[in-house]
């Protein structure tokens, strides 16, 4: 008789040994989690960062913890200030079942961040709105990314963030109950393309900037947020302004703004995106580097670099690379009212209606009618 013969026959003889065995496994992947999210680990040239994030009271009691923290219980404040980044997060328990969560964060050191879950309940969806420039080493050059985010319950992922980056990220967390009362029932259940993604096995999707003008939405919060305790409504107007937020995004995911499956990638992957991302905005106001020297330096193959970076982007490396380029033309044209000569040849076009054209194509107007 062999040995696992052997134990089949004692747990089926013994249910109490068998549950217990159950019990004993349930509390070894509670451990590994624990360890794992105490656990500051280091690859691929970034420091990852793990945290529970079963529900928002989770996210906030991680990030409690963090070292050099200082946690302000009376505002609702967790305040960052580490090796890693210096920053804000405000958050407030809205009604039942709808939390925001919001925090202003500059990076330190190249990081990356792991949404972690344990056994513990979690039917939280998470909304996320980021906004955040990608800072370069050339005259201080910044591409900014700007998009919507949405997680389904459980859903474990990994975002990276390179030294020099700043944002303010938004988050709207509601769990199943709340969003069957408050939006599947409503007149937004007929909008069929957002309803795709609570209908497929989709982990999550993004969305771009389907509402213009968000980031004036989401710092006017902050604004009430910070101001809450001085003011005659208290967290009301806080909490009208986050559901009309909410709503709108709703609203606005229609077909004209498709939705994008984000795809499943390896953490190395997504390490090697950010890092592609950083190589491109140091060169900005240099000149493309080419897909073959981006991928030297990523030490990966150049095929392999454009299939992975479309799958993120939807879009191809030197395209990504123009549509940032004449998104920071346009911000030096209002900004520092320079000539478009001048912010042509700042981008080496030695032609400044060849410029003219590129910035056209992405901006629908001339650079000479900003």
């Amino acid at each position: 008789m062999t040995i696992l013969s052997t134990f089949q026959q004692i747990t089926f003889i013994h249910p109490f040994l068998n549950r217990l065995l159950i019990m004993l496994n349930i509390r070894i992947d509670n451990w590994l989690t624990e360890f794992k999210k105490r656990l500051v680990t280091y690859h691929d040239g970034f420091f990852d960062l793990p945290y529970l994030s079963n529900t928002p009271a989770v996210i906030i009691e991680e990030f409690k913890h963090i070292p050099f923290t200082k946690y302000l219980e009376k505002e609702n404040e967790i305040h960052i200030d580490n090796i890693f980044a210096d920053g804000l997060m405000c958050y407030r328990e809205l009604e039942e079942g709808l939390w925001v969560i919001i925090t202003e964060m500059e990076f330190k050191k190249n990081l990356s961040t792991s949404a972690l879950y344990d056994n513990e309940p979690c039917d939280y969806y998470f909304l996320s709105h980021f906004i955040y420039s990608k800072r370069g080493n050339v005259n201080d050059a910044t591409a900014h990314m700007l998009g919507w985010r949405l997680y389904k319950p459980g859903v474990e992922i990994k975002t990276c963030f390179n030294k020099g980056d700043k944002g303010v990220f938004a988050t709207f967390a509601f769990n199943k109950s709340w969003l069957e009362h408050n939006i599947l029932t409503t007149d937004f259940a007929e909008n069929q393309n957002f309803l795709i993604f609570f209908e497929t096995e989709s982990a999550y999707m993004t969305w771009g900037n389907v509402l213009p003008g968000s980031e004036l939405l989401i710092r006017e919060i902050i604004d009430l947020i910070k101001h809450e305790k001085r003011a005659q409504h208290g967290i009301l107007p806080v909490k009208i302004l986050c559901l009309q937020t909410v709503l709108d995004f709703f609203t606005a995911t229609t077909t004209d703004h498709p939705i994008k499956e984000q795809i499943k990638l390896r953490d190395s992957d997504r390490c090697m995106v950010a890092k592609a991302e950083k190589i491109l905005t140091d060169n900005l106001t240099i000149a493309f580097p080419g897909i073959n020297a981006i991928a030297q330096a990523l030490n990966t193959s150049p095929t392999k670099l454009r299939t992975i970076f479309r799958k993120v982007h939807q879009t191809s490396i030197f395209q990504y690379y123009q549509k940032k380029q004449m998104s920071l033309a346009l911000q030096m044209l209002k900004a520092n009212h320079t000539s478009v000569k001048e912010v042509a040849l700042t981008f080496k076009y030695r032609n400044s209606s060849k410029f003219s054209a590129a910035f056209k194509k992405h901006h629908n107007i001339l650079p000479s009618e900003v």
